[in-house]
This record gives structure tokens, sequence and C-alpha cells, in this order.
């Protein structure tokens, strides 16, 4: 029998994977704005093992803006290497909503040169 603590964090992680990916749903084609990393950790994540999670800030139309980007890991070391490639003040680009600059999203389309040994 599966426990009920497990099978709402499978539920909790499946429904963020839901809203990041409905998120960047046609983001290819929002505009994109220079950002900056704010921060980065690695920390345990109970789906996929492991996760890092970078906080970044940018301007849109005048107004700065922070948001925030997670990517799963099945290994630690795996993870540890990807943020290495983020240290705080790294410029990358961020595609942010038109209609509401709030909104915005980092695609490993654009920092794939940040990303390419991995």
């Amino acid at each position: 029998m599966l426990d009920p603590g497990l099978a709402i964090r499978i539920a909790v992680g499946l429904w963020r994977i839901l809203l990041r990916r409905i998120r960047v749903i046609g983001s290819t084609s929002w505009p994109m704005a220079d950002g900056k990393i704010f921060d980065g950790r690695v920390k345990p994540s109970e789906i996929s093992g492991w996760a890092v999670e970078l906080t970044y800030s940018y301007s849109a139309f005048g107004e700065y803006y922070s948001g925030s980007f997670v990517k799963a890991f099945t290994r630690k070391k795996h993870a540890e290497a990807f943020l290495e490639r983020f240290p705080r003040g790294t410029p990358l680009p961020v595609r942010y909503k038109a209609e509401n600059a709030a909104v915005s999203t980092l695609l490993l389309s654009d920092i794939g040169l940040l990303v390419a040994a991995l």
C-alpha cells in the first residue's frame, strides 16, 4: 500500500512540474531581458533526488523583477556541477511575458553555452 505522505509529496511534485510547463508554454516567443544570477543553491528533492534553484533578477519596462528557476537532478554531483556554472552576478537572458513582466522563465536553450558541457 502506498504511504499517504509519499503520495502527497509525489502529487505536489507533479503539480509543480505541471505549473512550470504551463508557465513556459509559448515562452520562446516572449521578449528577452538581461538578467543576473542573484543566488543559487542545491537542495534535496523528494521527487528527483536533488534540485538546483537559481534566483535571478531582471529589468523590463523600467521596473526590476526577480524570479526563480528549478532544475532537477538524480545525482548531487550533477546538481553541484550545474550550479558551478552560475555564480552570483552571472549575466543570462531572461524571458518575460509581455503582458505581465513579473512572469518570467529561464530557457535552457537560451543559456545553452553556459550548460553545454553538462
